[in-house]
């Protein structure tokens, strides 16, 4: 198991990003992909929605890799919300009637296989899996 906590910020985007491709090394590029799209839009939206009074709290990733899949939990102290709430996205209405949000939410449902979110305490838990492709 891997652990990084960083602050609620834009700029440590890239730094979640390193440390995923660090800790994935190995695991085939769709897995890397995949967990770093995910986590990419779920930290995104935090650090842009979680923290309406302005004062950035953090973030903690917790990756988990074994032979069977990549596990990443990302715990955020900002306000609750339960992503895995919002609605689908309105795919056969055209891109300017459709509400905004929704489709990060949508491409981490697509690239990861399962996901689900908790609130315990003062914390937001967003957790996926990836699980690796069986073997020919």
């Amino acid at each position: 198991m891997a652990e990084l906590t960083v602050r609620a910020e834009l700029t440590e985007l890239a730094t979640i990003a390193e440390f995923l491709a660090e800790v994935l090394a190995g695991s085939g590029d769709e897995m890397v992909f995949a967990a770093q799209l995910a986590v990419d839009e779920a930290c995104s939206n935090t650090i842009l929605y979680g923290y309406p009074g302005g004062e950035a709290g953090t973030i903690t990733i917790t990756c988990t890799v074994d032979d069977d899949a990549v596990r990443v939990t990302i715990a955020d102290d900002g306000v609750a919300f339960d992503p895995l709430s919002a609605p689908t996205p309105l795919f056969d209405t055209p891109a300017e009637e459709r509400p905004i949000g929704g489709l990060g939410v949508h491409f981490i449902r697509t690239v990861m296989d399962s996901v689900s979110y908790t609130r315990k305490g003062e914390k937001n838990l967003l957790s996926m899996e990836k699980k690796r492709p069986a073997s020919p």
